[in-house]
């Protein structure tokens, strides 16, 4: 699964709090995979849809295997059906209870050893909560797609499927799906039969003969647009989306899937394992999923000619992700959710092999660099926690920025540490011998010992299942008499209570005098290092880890002079972007002008964000003109956004005026001029107004990237006028959903700096907005108020959860934990908090006494 963008990884924003805090909340238990004394190992699914009405009547017949010890009970997870029965086609006695959660089967004589039988459930579902999606037009929202659609990542399948909704639990699949013969029907596996029933609607049969676990079962039924990319190994490739795109629009997308395709076949040695390669684009999926054989995709990432420029990058690397889940994660599954970085960590590690291979060392250099750095921001500013852990929430939680760029980047030390031949040779022997099965951490690990004759336990043990990375702080000096050159190493990430330790790893120091490049690998193992080195003369460079290896962060300034030669002669991106945020710490005139003057040299993309975003960063006079200066004269898609949001970060006239005078010239980019009026409205009491407020109320864009930029820059400026001109744009048909998805979360972050009657009334309204019917404006509006701060929210919050699966009650809870700690902090806080918290339990046993009426119904209706 690949998060929705931030550029890549979306931070749940409800899940924000103080650095240090615990990853899980104290006294969580340790989650392990079930017992499967009868294990399901096919499902024939048999579903009539209708999607004018939200609803599907369904039986589900069940192919169960009996493992030991003479079972004779079932549990399936099963949420929100209806007209639940259960039956034997065999003819056995059975007996079954629905508390509205699970379907609990009991037969009256016992399973045999490795027997297998089958049970059938038949259902009814309506509008179901989450993991199916049903859209279509209304009077209110009369451009909206006519599908119906699943998405189950992590325990939602539940929601649409009766099964045992955990990883460990894989069934081949028949799909026998009924609908208006006016859709399209799509599912994992291979066609087997169309058939036109003569009624107006059709059955399309799909069969998917490798096991799948019910996380990536997948049913997709609507109007599309197809493009056809022809075939890859005999298997069709297509892609699929909503009417508001073309068939053009999905060949500029994904018209790179079969290179793809063929570059990952050899790089893992292995034929791509599944009967086709789909690819469906819908609205309000967020993200991407991996589902066997047919991957889902949210319709941000179909790329109209604009979007291309700024976008192509970020689709190519989300479709290598959610293909190298083909084989890590669909053909090897994690046995359960602990070890999902055998997956998500894979993946990502996979985009940056394929840009390593399809771009070169730079591109490869950088995604290494960027992950690092986004896990490290997760590790720093919210916990740290191990890569792979038992103890969660919930299993949604576990996918964050230490699972996809935080095992991901140790991917490549691991590679490094042991050699590309060594480390491919274990990969592609793990990828043979796991092909069809589940998989723990020990599996991988092991595999590898076995190819490289290295124990890796003690790297498994620090690496992965231990918490944080190193922080180097280093120097060097050069003794001219000597001729000896110095470097001292030091550890400060040491934290015991934190459970962070001094860690053991290689280091390399490099330097470079004339045209030779020197590197000696050294061994860290305690807090602090010297390491003297003859060196004939004093370097003209000096490097703390050259070849960019290691999962740290370094503190290491060599001096200016070195520095300014590293700047523009290191073969490396990773050096070069070192150099410039060394030499523009604090802001000094000469050193920002050597940086500005590199900048205009710099051919990599990467490179010019990361030099831009020292600048603001540095926030100097010196700065402020060098970043005024890029402004006007950068072009490139890829890093105009980037440029225009660190700029701004700064509050200035020269800064104001030189994105004034780009949105004046015109920016042909969506997402940079999204930033263009965030940096705007951050100028507070100096920003246009009137130019945010006119873009606010402007479609600028398919996407409703231009104007949920303006809302965000509204909120941002404070003004007077925000407040209304965001509670205006909440109302349906206000603006597209698409944008009006912002309004609620730019409407909260602006209350939050209004007087406090005011505040009172932003609340009550996005309390409101908890029951709008589109679910990306609800979750908005949650967003809204986690942002508003606003403790008498969480009895609102409190209801609204009740609304939910569990996986977004998750979520929820810890948007009103949030809430609370704000709350303890306010004076009077603990009688208002009290009062809410009486409200909240009355309502809460009011839903109680309904939920029991209902239960006791279902079961009078099962007897």
């Amino acid at each position: 699964m690949h998060h929705a963008h931030d550029a890549r990884l979306s931070v749940h924003a409800c899940c924000r709090s103080r650095a240090g805090r615990d990853f899980a909340t104290p006294g969580a238990d340790a989650v392990y995979p079930p017992d499967l004394a009868i294990e399901p190992v096919h499902l024939d699914i048999r579903y009539r849809f209708d999607l004018a009405n939200e609803t599907l009547v369904g039986a589900v017949t069940h192919t169960l295997e009996a493992r030991s010890g003479a079972p004779m009970r079932l549990v399936l997870h099963a949420v929100d059906f209806q007209d639940v029965c259960c039956e034997d086609p065999a003819g056995r006695a059975i007996s079954h209870s629905y508390d509205g959660r699970e379907i609990t089967v009991d037969w009256d004589d016992a399973f045999a050893d490795g027997e297998k039988r089958e049970l059938k459930v038949t259902f009814k579902l309506v509008s179901p909560t989450t993991g199916l999606f049903f859209s279509q037009p209304t009077e209110t929202f009369p451009n909206r797609s006519w599908y119906a659609a699943t998405d189950n990542e992590t325990e939602r399948a539940r929601h649409w499927l009766p099964t045992i909704d955990l990883p460990s639990v894989r069934c081949a699949l028949d799909f026998h799906l009924t609908a208006e013969s006016r859709f399209t029907i799509l599912a994992n596996g291979a066609l087997q039969s169309e058939t036109d029933n003569g009624d107006g609607t059709k059955t399309a049969h799909w069969r998917l003969e490798q096991r799948c676990p019910s996380y990536l079962t997948c049913i997709a039924i609507g109007d599309f647009v197809r493009h056809d990319d022809g075939e890859f190994g005999g298997r069709p490739v297509a892609a699929f989306t909503s009417p508001k795109f073309t068939s053009e629009d999905l060949a500029r997308s994904f018209g790179r899937t079969k290179e793809m395709l063929a570059w990952m076949e050899k790089k893992l040695g292995r034929e791509f394992p599944f009967p086709k390669y789909f690819q469906f684009a819908l609205p309000g999926y967020g993200g991407a999923m991996e589902n066997i054989s047919l991957v889902s995709w949210d319709d941000q990432f179909v790329l109209d000619e604009t979007l291309a420029k700024e976008w192509t990058w970020l689709v190519d690397q989300i479709n290598v992700h959610e293909m190298a889940h083909s084989y890590f994660g669909d053909l090897i599954v994690c046995r359960d959710f602990a070890h999902a970085w055998l997956k998500e960590s894979w993946a990502t590690y996979m985009e940056q092999l394929w840009l390593e291979d399809s771009k070169g060392r730079d591109e490869g250099d950088y995604d290494f660099f960027t992950n690092i750095e986004r896990y490290a921001m997760e590790a720093d500013k919210r916990y740290k926690r191990p890569i792979v852990t038992r103890k969660f929430d919930h299993s949604w939680h576990m996918y964050d920025g230490h699972l996809y760029p935080g095992g991901g980047s140790r991917l490549h030390m691991l590679r490094r540490e042991l050699g590309c031949d060594v480390f491919f040779t274990g990969v592609r022997l793990y990828v043979e011998r796991f092909a069809g099965k589940t998989v723990e951490t020990a599996d991988f690990r092991r595999t590898l010992e076995e190819v490289s004759g290295r124990s890796l336990g003690k790297w498994f043990d620090q690496w992965i299942h231990g918490k944080g990375y190193p922080q180097l702080k280093a120097s060097f000096s050069y003794d001219k008499k000597l001729k000896q050159g110095t470097f001292n190493v030091e550890q400060t990430q040491a934290d015991e209570k934190a459970g962070v330790p001094i860690f053991e790893l290689p280091l390399d120091l490099g330097w470079t005098a004339g045209s030779d490049v020197s590197v000696r690998t050294v061994q860290l193992d305690k807090a602090k290092h010297t390491f003297v080195i003859p060196m004939d003369a004093d370097p003209e460079q000096v490097r703390i880890d050259p070849n960019c290896r290691t999962v740290m962060k370094l503190e290491f300034d060599p001096g200016e002079e070195k520095l300014k030669r590293q700047l523009t002669n290191a073969p490396d991106v990773v050096g070069r972007i070192r150099a410039a945020r060394t030499l523009v710490e604090g802001g000094k005139r000469k050193r920002v002008e050597t940086v500005r003057a590199a900048y205009a040299n710099e051919q990599f993309w990467g490179v010019r964000v990361r030099m831009a975003e020292a600048l603001a960063e540095a926030a100097s006079q010196a700065a402020i003109e060098a970043l005024a200066d890029i402004i006007a004269t950068e072009n490139d898609g890829m890093v105009l956004e980037s440029l225009l949001r660190a700029a701004g970060g700064i509050r200035a006239a020269e800064i104001r005026s030189a994105i004034e005078a780009r949105l004046a010239a015109g920016i042909d980019l969506y997402r940079a001029r999204s930033a263009a009026f965030e940096a705007l409205g951050a100028q507070r009491k100096e920003a246009p107004i009137e130019l945010l407020k006119q873009a606010a109320h402007t479609s600028h864009d398919p996407y409703g990237i231009g104007q949920g930029g303006a809302l965000r820059a509204l909120a941002a400026s404070r003004h007077d006028d925000a407040v209304s001109v965001l509670s205006e744009l909440t109302a349906p048909g206000s603006c597209s959903n698409r944008a009006r998805r912002f309004s609620g979360m730019a409407l909260g972050a602006a209350g939050r700096f209004i007087e406090q009657h005011e505040r009172t009334a932003v609340r009550e309204h996005l309390e409101d907005l908890l029951r709008d019917p589109i679910d990306r404006v609800r979750e908005g509006a949650m967003t809204g108020l986690a942002a508003l701060g606003e403790p008498a929210a969480i009895g609102a919050l409190e209801l609204y959860k009740l609304r939910l699966s569990d996986q977004d009650r998750a979520t929820v809870n810890r948007t009103v934990a949030g809430l609370r700690a704000v709350g303890a902090k306010k004076p009077g806080a603990k009688d208002e908090a009290l009062d809410g918290l009486r409200k909240t339990v009355r309502k809460l046993e009011d839903a109680l006494e309904q939920l029991t009426a209902r239960v006791d119904a279902t079961t009078a209706s099962d007897e």
